[in-house]
């Protein structure tokens, strides 16, 4: 296999004794250290700056890219390398499962804890004010937040209450404690690509200590807790400690 340069991967800052805020930037940290795959961190608080105008983003030997799942589509075809490759069908579609739920369902929880939610943004507000100057940070959290109700609305999960909100994001949760049981990883002793993105999730609402509802509930739950640690030793040991 012919050598590479690093890819530059441009993700949000630095927070929480994580190496990014960004929790697809964390899976694809992740997805990188499994694939190993040598690669550069470029911190941008804008994601509009990016190719799909969100974080992250990758800039490979004169091509930029954006979204992980076609970034690492593009590592499968220049550099061979892909994850996954082994599973058996039955467990690949299980990790497909997974990883639909937490990206198109948990994520949109994620979202309105961090983000929508008073005391949730109160941590997360603090963790991006060094990211952005000081004197336009009201008016782009302002917009961000209102931006995000908007999105949240049409695709559903901010037309419900608080209380329907935790139970949703309670119910990912416990689908997770159940999953992982006593295994290392969410589909047995080796790590995959759902791992990935279950990490950089429950890592942000973890060791930020949000004061939320469903980041109470995760951070109640020891397998968890011990997931997000083993995944932070392995694939995020740069800053990935918060103690």
């Amino acid at each position: 296999m012919p050598s590479h340069a690093p890819i530059r991967v441009f993700t949000f800052p630095p927070a929480f004794g994580l190496p990014t805020m960004g929790p697809f930037g964390l899976k694809l940290i992740a997805c990188l250290a499994m694939l190993e795959v040598p690669f550069e961190l470029a911190f941008e608080a804008d994601a509009r700056k990016g190719p799909k105008r969100k974080s992250p983003w990758i800039e490979d030997a004169g091509t930029r890219m954006g979204d992980t799942e076609l970034i690492l589509e593009h590592l499968a075809r220049t550099r061979g390398v892909r994850l996954d490759a082994g599973l058996a069908p039955p467990l690949a579609a299980r990790g497909h499962a997974l990883r639909r739920m937490l990206e198109e369902g948990f994520h949109q929880v994620f979202e309105h804890e961090l983000i929508l939610d008073d005391a949730g943004f109160a941590v997360f507000g603090e963790a991006l004010r060094p990211s952005l100057p000081r004197l336009i940070f009201p008016l782009a959290t302002g917009m961000m937040r209102r931006s995000l109700r908007s999105h949240l609305y049409e695709r559903g999960l901010a037309r419900h209450t608080p209380a329907e909100i935790e139970s949703i994001g309670r119910a990912d949760v416990d689908a997770l404690v159940a999953q992982l049981g006593d295994q290392p990883f969410l589909l047995g002793e080796a790590p995959s690509k759902v791992d990935a993105i279950a990490f950089g999730l429950l890592a942000v609402l973890v060791r930020s200590e949000l004061p939320t509802p469903v980041a109470r509930h995760l951070r109640a739950q020891p397998s968890l807790l011990r997931f997000v640690d083993r995944c932070a030793e392995r694939f995020a040991p740069r800053g990935a400690r918060s103690d």
